[in-house]
């Protein structure tokens, strides 16, 4: 008894001793890891307020087809960083944004003034009548009023697409823009739609599904013969295209609180009709609202990308 006594004690040391130096290294990782992020992000809120906005107005007349979008967002895709040190630098990113306010809803592109000329050259390629300017940024909240606002993320992974333009039975922005005419003096909504170009990972992680999913099924005996070929040629699809990370914030400033909290789940629904077979947004819980606030005056991605995802530029 004694021996296994002292064996016991000596296996309990070693597991303690274990447990420590792992507690250990995970501590130094997570404060190297930490001290990456805010060196790779040091210049982000300097960044933040030398951002532009540019009002842009296209004619109603305008003819142009709404497959241009996908080529304005294939050229913005060019402020994605390459290079061996590419990880270690932070992306561009700009901001697209929906703003209504009584009788009046707008477009608006905001973004860091260096790349500002490039933006405008690639909106004029897409949409050659737009007319672009700067002007100050809109203000939406009411001292009187009532503000509520969410975040919209995706149901599942990034490489599941929602439905496209091309298969809505209307034009999607239609639905959009009637519930962002609902305001009323005094109250204002924002849709902002944070972007910037992302990696290739996600689509890998894609082409990895689709392949272990053929994989699987070619095995008699792991076959379930339950995958949809048509979901595994909507990931190829979506997959093939470059894409950016996204995240869209909704705010709304109301009369009331229950104005505000009406006018928020109106704009939410009409993101309902993206809704597909194989992907859909959906809101999820804001922990820390303080944040979250912050995050949207300053056109900050969320700490560890927590609730966005990845629309490529033909989901744009």
């Amino acid at each position: 008894m004694p021996l296994e006594q002292d064996i016991f004690a000596v296996s309990l040391q070693y597991a303690s001793l274990f447990l420590v130096v792992l507690l250990l290294t995970a501590i130094v990782l997570g404060f190297f890891f930490m001290l990456f992020q805010w060196f790779k992000h040091r210049n982000k809120e300097s960044t933040a307020l030398d951002f532009v906005t540019l009002l842009i107005r296209v004619p109603k007349d305008n003819e142009t087809k709404i497959e241009a979008a996908e080529q304005m967002f294939s050229g913005l895709y060019s402020l994605k960083k390459s290079g061996f040190f590419a990880f270690a630098k932070a992306e561009d990113l700009f901001s697209l944004e929906i703003i209504a306010l009584e009788e009046d809803i707008a477009f608006y592109l905001s973004c860091p003034r260096r790349i500002r000329d490039l933006a405008e050259k690639q909106i004029h390629g897409s949409y050659p009548n737009a007319d672009i300017k700067e002007v100050d940024e809109v203000n939406i909240f009411n001292k009187n009023g009532k503000v509520a606002f969410t975040s919209l993320t995706l149901e599942k992974a990034s490489y599941f697409s929602i439905k496209l333009f091309k298969d809505l039975p209307i034009d999607g922005l239609n639905s959009i823009t009637s519930a962002l005419s609902k305001m009323g003096a005094g109250e204002g909504a924002i849709i902002q739609l944070l972007l910037q170009p992302e990696g290739k990972k996600w689509q890998n992680q894609g082409k990895s599904y689709v392949s272990a999913q053929k994989k699987r099924e070619s095995d008699p005996n792991k076959a379930s013969y339950s995958h949809d070929p048509k979901e595994m040629e909507i990931i190829g699809q979506k997959t093939d295209k470059p894409g950016f990370r996204v995240s869209l914030r909704i705010v709304v400033s109301g009369r009331d609180e229950h104005s505000a909290e009406s006018h928020l789940n109106n704009i939410k629904g009409a993101f309902s009709q993206y809704s597909s077979p194989y992907n859909s947004f959906k809101g999820p819980f804001i922990f820390f609202k303080h944040l979250f606030m912050i995050d949207f005056l300053y056109r900050y991605m969320p700490l560890f990308n927590k609730d966005t995802f990845i629309l490529n530029t033909e989901e744009l």
